[in-house]
């Protein structure tokens, strides 16, 4: 299947989603037909970035590998707007110490932002992926996704999530601790299996309360295993059931060793990750009481392409949900919240084009701010910057990458009080310089609204001569404590690099 080299910039209709896996490399392209995307192009690339993965670090081989890879995939998306393009990675690169090494050499082939995803959003995506392709969408669902360095799990109904769950067991991952050397023995397979069990048991606890009516398998290794039971017994069952698993744990320890594994049953790409995909599956099976896995097509890259065209042609953001969602159940102020906000954007609107601070993702991360800087109220009033930012920075956000949420919970752990930019975390997404600068905007939102009162103190905002200049309503130049607040936050901002004026 081929797609145009070359696409407008101008064209809305097309999209395009790029897995970074722990083996393999995914990009799928899509056009939008009668409300509904179709697929035009896929291709997958073998890059097994998670074989090169030691002691938490990246190997110079796994490096090279995947950033050639990305190469290929650049060519593909020549043309595209950054809007219409997700980049996402999962496992291998959330676990790499030197990922800033590969992100920086990636940025060098692909013009194209990498999210890396936390292992929940990785589940949330997987489901939404099959949930959008799949027509048994009423019932209960049970989504398993088993990549090289990590299981995902997720859990739902009518085409909602209710339990996302991510656990370090992948073929890849358990091919190199339970059989590096290739030899394969009953032994070895069964502290494989028991030890997927012990990993899994969480999931196996929460479907003790919840029955599931559907089990879906995605995933090369899952889909891998199904063609092995096809061209072994030649014919196309309706699923994947125990007794099939535990025909391919045989032919595994009849084998001996990988090396000896019927070729025809097993392509080269999968061979050093089968036994592992194997006895992880088999580990599952057993402990949440499946008695038959049906393959499908769709997982992470198809739940990212929907959400991308979703945010795209119907402005509908994740992020936006989860942050509502946050303030409602952490009883936040949203009359003081909405006041601040209001105030935040007034001041971004003045000072984010001369800033350099434009784009969608940063007014939604401005909004976040706006509307969570309270949260830690809910476990004191003292110190609730701290709080508040500890919070952010635990909790499970859907739709935020793990950067984004990283930046959004520092805005809100120095709202106030002192600031400690050795503190700051590490950016690639973003620049520390945009974040200090969002920092300031969110600071005087909220010093302009600490009277808790609705009617606003700020007149508007300019840059003025490379100052932020702020001129105040009449009544608001009178207060003395709002004085006195802002000639201690222009001492902050002096310090920062930035020079504010109040009139």
């Amino acid at each position: 299947m081929k797609a145009n080299k070359k696409t407008s910039n101008n064209d809305p209709k097309q999209f395009a989603a790029l897995d970074i896996g722990s083996n393999s490399f995914h990009l799928i392209i899509a056009r939008l037909v009668e409300g509904q995307l179709q697929p035009i192009f896929k291709f997958k690339q073998p890059v097994q970035l998670g074989e090169g993965l030691s002691n938490r670090h990246l190997s110079d081989a796994a490096l090279y590998r995947g950033v050639e890879a990305l190469r290929q995939c650049a060519v593909r998306l020549e043309g595209f707007h950054r809007d219409t393009v997700k980049v996402v990675a999962t496992h291998t690169l959330r676990k790499a110490k030197n990922r800033k090494r590969f992100l920086a050499e990636a940025a060098k082939v692909l013009p194209f932002p990498i999210e890396i995803i936390s292992g929940r959003e990785e589940a949330r995506l997987i489901f939404r992926g099959v949930a959008e392709t799949s027509s048994e969408s009423t019932g209960s669902q049970l989504v398993i996704d088993i990549g090289g360095g990590s299981t995902e799990f997720a859990i739902g109904k009518n085409r909602q999530p209710k339990f996302l769950s991510s656990r370090s067991i992948g073929s890849l991952a358990f091919s190199k601790e339970f059989f590096s050397s290739g030899k394969i023995t009953p032994k070895r397979f069964d502290k494989a299996v028991v030890s997927a069990r012990q990993h899994v048991e969480p999931i196996a606890n929460y479907l003790a309360e919840h029955q599931v009516e559907s089990v879906f398998g995605t995933s090369g290794t899952i889909k891998a295993i199904y063609q092995w039971i096809v061209k072994r017994d030649g014919e196309q069952p309706l699923g994947i059931t125990y007794s099939q698993l535990q025909g391919c744990r045989t032919d595994l320890i009849a084998a001996e060793s990988l090396k000896k594994l019927n070729k025809e049953w097993v392509s080269p790409e999968r061979r050093e990750s089968i036994a592992g995909g194997v006895a992880v599956l088999l580990g599952i099976f057993e402990e949440l009481g499946i008695e038959r896995l049906v393959p499908h097509d769709s997982a992470l890259r198809e739940g990212v392409l929907y959400e991308l065209a979703g945010e795209v042609l119907l402005h509908q953001d994740v992020r936006e949900r989860t942050i509502n969602s946050l303030a409602q159940r952490y009883s936040v102020d949203s009359a003081q919240a909405q006041r601040v906000l209001s105030t935040v954007q007034q001041i971004w609107g003045s000072v984010a084009e001369n800033w350099g601070l434009t784009g969608q993702d940063l007014e939604v991360l401005l909004e976040g701010a706006a509307k969570l800087h309270e949260v830690g109220l809910s476990i004191s009033a003292s110190g609730v910057q701290k709080h508040s930012g500890y919070i952010l920075a635990h909790a499970y956000m859907p739709g935020f990458n793990a950067e984004e949420q990283r930046f959004l919970s520092t805005i809100v752990r120095y709202f106030r009080k002192k600031i400690q930019t050795a503190e700051f975390p590490d950016l690639i997404l973003f620049s520390q310089n945009q974040l200090i600068k969002m920092l300031i905007i969110m600071r005087l939102g909220v010093i302009l609204n600490s009277d808790r009162q609705n009617s606003s103190s700020l007149d508007k905002a300019v840059i003025e001569d490379g100052a932020l200049k702020l001129q105040l309503k009449g009544s608001a130049k009178e207060d003395s404590v709002l004085t006195m607040q802002l000639e201690s936050e222009a001492n902050v901002m002096q310090k920062l690099g930035y020079e504010l004026l109040v009139c």
